[in-house]
């Protein structure tokens, strides 16, 4: 963060740098938690324009006002292509915000969430309780690592959402042919596995990487995108997989009538239009 002097008044910035040469900048009003963690630097910052900010290692996790659009694509997708999924492992996901969207469907049995870094869950109660509001009861949260979760671990889910950090720090190993593999071992016949796979406009090799590892491993892979604000580029990419063939459309769609107006991103008509991919992405994929 960096102090300017405006008018005579001191004002804080903050600056999450997307490359050399370009970023994104919050004027602060106040850093509300700051600590060194076991696995990263964790700050809390209360900004003008987007409300309190979660910054992992100098990257944006997620602000209040846009912190939606992440969370309910990379829940909803999956559920409502997939609508007889019961039982879901979150890999990541510390701050919550995933947690809670399964967390809607009443039909869901079981949900486990295996975070690496506990600060990030105290974090996110103490500041974001918007994100552990309405959290299930059948839900577990684990401490732990989660590639050695999913590396051990003898049961099967329907759904798999690797809600990561970026693929640096305690986030890389969540992106090898590796840990994709042992995910398809846990993964039940028809299950889904989703992931958070970064810009395709400023990390086209990572897109492209992440893809063509999941394609080494899973019969059939699906990128989709939707727009975060906060997010390098605001154009995200998200990917799906399973170990079938399957098609994206919406199998109940009575299934989201229940809360359907607490939803601030997410319709049947989002669901389907984020498969539609511009021509500069299918390229990436060689689409």
């Amino acid at each position: 963060m960096k102090e300017f002097n405006i008018s005579g008044q001191t004002e804080i910035w903050f600056t999450e740098y997307h490359t050399k040469n370009t970023g994104i900048t919050f004027k602060v009003k106040e850093t509300l938690y700051r600590k060194k963690t076991k696995y990263q630097d964790l700050v809390i910052l209360d900004t003008y324009e987007y409300g309190k900010v979660m910054i992992l290692d100098g990257l944006v996790m997620l602000t209040e006002r846009d912190e939606f659009v992440y969370h309910e694509m990379i829940t909803h997708v999956p559920i409502n292509i997939n609508p007889s999924i019961e039982n879901v492992l979150i890999i990541g996901g510390g701050d919550c915000g995933t947690l809670r969207e399964v967390s809607k469907y009443k039909h869901i049995k079981k949900i486990k969430m295996v975070e690496i870094d506990g600060e990030v869950v105290k974090s996110s109660k103490k500041f974001f309780s918007q994100l552990t509001k309405g959290i299930s009861k059948n839900a577990k949260i684990i401490i732990g690592d989660g590639i050695d979760f999913v590396k051990k671990t003898k049961e099967k889910f329907d759904l798999i959402i690797i809600d990561s950090t970026d693929p640096i720090g305690p986030g890389e190993g969540l992106f090898t042919e590796e840990f994709y593999k042992n995910c398809h071992r846990i993964l039940s016949r028809d299950g889904f596995l989703t992931i958070q796979a970064e810009s395709p406009y400023f990390y086209k090799e990572s897109v492209k990487i992440i893809y063509d590892r999941m394609k080494k491993v899973f019969k059939d892979v699906k990128p989709y995108l939707a727009f975060i604000p906060t997010y390098p580029s605001g154009m995200w990419n998200f990917t799906i997989c399973s170990k079938k063939d399957f098609n994206i459309e919406v199998k109940n769609k009575k299934l989201i009538k229940p809360f359907e107006k607490s939803l601030k991103y997410y319709n049947h008509q989002i669901h389907n239009s984020s498969f539609a991919l511009p021509n500069f992405v299918k390229r990436i994929y060689d689409l």
